[in-house]
């Protein structure tokens, strides 16, 4: 996901998509592309929306440096971000992950697989658990009790880490146009979306403040890499 017009990045950059923003001289995209190559991942869709031309250059010019399918998606009208991911994966038969494209994430995709099919083949959601009062929590963990919410959290102690896992006959949600956040509520409320802890913690340049961080511990992206 890789549309949205990232107000808070324009501290960083004025002109740039934040995913094209460079980080130690290559654009954030390469570095969250060569981690899914990394972890085993084949095909990968970008959708996008926000200075998209920028991107598909990007991508035009650069992707045999990739051992991945790319492929672009823009939805001719604004969808929203669930609507958006739903016109990218309209072809598609299979099961997929949705990840957030300003975030440098920690994770193990088989694990994830493997935690949805003992459990009934549900989709997942990963969570952290989040000390940090710069990113509001907006899951609450706790026993039998799971919640989402963005904006009545107080006292939520997770975040969603930025991975979700979709098994294919869940994402049917009825509308052409809405916002992942609705088809999260609602498959949590119907038990088909179940939570899964990660224990390191994202890195991510939305904002100027995880931007700063970001580069402060650059280390941990190069550890994960190489």
């Amino acid at each position: 996901m890789c549309g949205g017009k990232g107000l808070r990045a324009r501290e960083i950059h004025r002109t740039k998509p934040k995913i094209l923003i460079e980080i130690k001289n290559k654009p954030f995209l390469y570095w969250t592309l060569k981690n899914l190559e990394k972890k085993g991942a084949k095909n990968v869709v970008l959708c996008t929306g926000y200075k998209s031309k920028q991107i598909e250059k990007y991508i035009k010019l650069n992707k045999n440096k990739f051992k991945l399918k790319i492929h672009l998606s823009k939805e001719k009208k604004k969808l929203g971000t669930g609507g958006a991911i739903k016109f990218a994966i309209k072809n598609y038969k299979r099961d997929f992950f949705v990840m957030y494209g300003d975030t440098f994430l920690f994770y193990d995709l088989s694990k994830i697989m493997n935690f949805s099919k003992n459990n009934n083949n549900k989709s997942v959601i990963t969570i952290y658990k989040n000390n940090d009062v710069n990113y509001r929590n907006n899951i609450f963990l706790k026993k039998n009790i799971f919640k989402y919410d963005k904006v009545n959290n107080k006292n939520f102690n997770y975040i969603d880490y930025g991975l979700i896992y979709f098994t294919k006959k869940n994402f049917n949600y009825n509308k052409s146009k809405f916002d992942i956040t609705n088809l999260i509520e609602s498959l949590i409320f119907k038990k088909k979306l179940i939570p899964y802890k990660v224990k390191k913690k994202f890195l991510e340049m939305g904002s100027i403040y995880g931007y700063k961080k970001l580069i402060k511990n650059f280390k941990l992206i190069n550890n994960e890499l190489y």
